[in-house]
């Protein structure tokens, strides 16, 4: 059983400042994906590994939303809500040691934003094989490569990471992201020593999945100088799977209970190595290379579990990736979840007799003599009749009054397209208003200035 062995904790405070045309002042988390926010669906993956009880970090001004809309979804797990506060500016690094009290056992770290089918527990063995200090998992980049924004048209940048693996261990060499990478990648020489081939990826997507050794987050609690995870402290404890403790300056300082009883910032008096685990290691018949010593005295080590290429691995940090699931949800739904979880919500109410392919989450109304086809309706969202409805996304409390043609649009958060407007390619942010009769096509209308961008066709 995972959830005895590990905690839980997923992330859930994010700002969502790479979404601002979809976000508006509404938390990321809650984003609709389908029939459920966002956050149902990692939470729905750790369920399917047998975790009853998950630390979800909000923010506090969140906590009463997240918690009213999760509610309304049959999750079986027991939720503990740590909040955050409003007026902080924490990176994920510095919501881990926010909550650090109430991590007592190797956890697990979850963002909010993945959306997976994936088992982890070819990850979870991993750790446990190897007695790792850090494992995390990898997916396939690509699956929205195929989905184009509405809007004025623009050219997505991908964000890329270069992820160093040694192939035959699995070991980590090196995270970072493509952009801090010149044209020629220079790689220093002790990765390559005794470690034979070194393979270098630059299409596979961090997960944000992290299995964690309970020391380390007793180490970054110290480490106050490192604000996220991602971005600052994998590449730092990475890089400290080459650090030495040598007895004449690094006496064993754990107690028998494998705590460090010297509180320094150095991170071998964290990681236990106690004479027991040397001579287990060095009796072990586990042989990772041909110099017959184990993991090469490295008592960090770090490694990284590929997901399978067929599985479905998104993270929902952007507005592009936000689209693609919504609009492949429907294809790939009975990979992600089960018969229990329909794709039209038990509270939606839809009077249409003419719809095909649509998502409804609850509480949406959906009325009569309307076509609807291949779009997702968020929760207490309305359309009235006679409308036409068409690849698009109307997202939570957006309302469509009469008349309307919606075809290949994103319609924000509490939006209102007014009676007769016919909308073709367009993304309407949140809270804006479309006056009647309106006939837009590839604009991007928001409240915000900073993001009303007009394409005269």
């Amino acid at each position: 059983m995972t959830s005895c062995e590990f905690q839980a904790v997923v992330l859930a405070a994010g700002r969502g400042t790479r979404l601002p045309e979809v976000l508006g002042d509404a938390p990321k988390c809650l984003l609709p994906v389908g029939p459920f926010p966002l956050i149902w669906y990692p939470l729905n993956m750790l369920s399917r590994h047998n975790f009853t009880e998950v630390i979800v970090v909000v923010l506090e001004q969140h906590k009463v939303d997240v918690q009213q809309a999760l509610e309304r979804t049959s999750l079986k797990v027991k939720i503990e809500y740590a909040t955050i506060p409003n007026d902080s500016d924490f990176g994920t690094a510095d919501s881990l040691r926010y909550i650090y009290d109430k991590i007592k056992s190797d956890f697990l770290v979850v963002s909010c934003d993945i959306v997976s089918n994936v088992s982890l527990y070819p990850l979870i063995n991993k750790f446990r094989a190897d007695d790792a200090a850090l494992a995390l998992l990898l997916f396939k980049s690509g699956f929205e490569s195929d989905v184009v924004i509405p809007g004025p048209k623009s050219k997505h940048k991908p964000e890329r990471d270069m992820i160093g693996i040694h192939p035959s261990t699995q070991r980590l060499a090196f995270v970072f992201a493509a952009s801090d990478c010149e044209e020629t990648l220079n790689l220093q020489r002790y990765l390559l020593k005794n470690r034979g081939q070194l393979d270098v990826y630059g299409r596979l997507t961090d997960g944000h999945v992290y299995v964690l050794k309970k020391w380390v987050i007793d180490y970054l609690h110290r480490k106050e100088n490192i604000s996220t995870f991602k971005g600052e402290f994998l590449p730092h404890i990475i890089k400290k799977q080459h650090y030495r403790r040598t007895p004449k300056s690094m006496p064993d300082t754990t107690s028998d209970l494998n705590v460090a009883t010297k509180q320094d910032d150095n991170i071998l008096h964290y990681a236990p190595h106690t004479l027991m685990d040397q001579k287990v290691t060095q009796a072990s018949l586990f042989n990772q290379s041909l110099s017959h010593v184990p993991y090469h005295g490295d008592i960090i080590r770090c490694f990284a579990v590929q997901a399978p290429p067929d599985s479905i691995g998104v993270r929902v940090n952007n507005t592009l990736s936000f689209l693609a699931i919504n609009r492949k949800l429907a294809t790939i739904w009975t990979d992600l979840c089960d018969d229990a979880h329909p794709l039209i919500a038990p509270g939606a109410v839809v009077k249409s007799t003419q719809t095909k392919d649509i998502i409804v989450a609850d509480n949406a109304k959906l009325s009569e003599k309307t076509s609807l086809n291949s779009s997702v309706f968020g929760s207490n969202s309305i359309v009235n009749p006679k409308n036409i409805v068409t690849n698009s996304i109307i997202m939570s409390n957006a309302i469509v009054e009469e008349g309307c043609n919606i075809n290949n649009c994103i319609i924000g958060h509490r939006a209102h397209v007014k009676s007769g407007s016919v909308l073709t390619n367009c993304l309407i942010g949140p809270n804006y208003v479309v006056e009647e009769q309106t006939k837009s096509q590839s604009l991007h209308l928001s409240n915000d200035d900073q993001y009303m961008e007009i394409d005269i066709q």
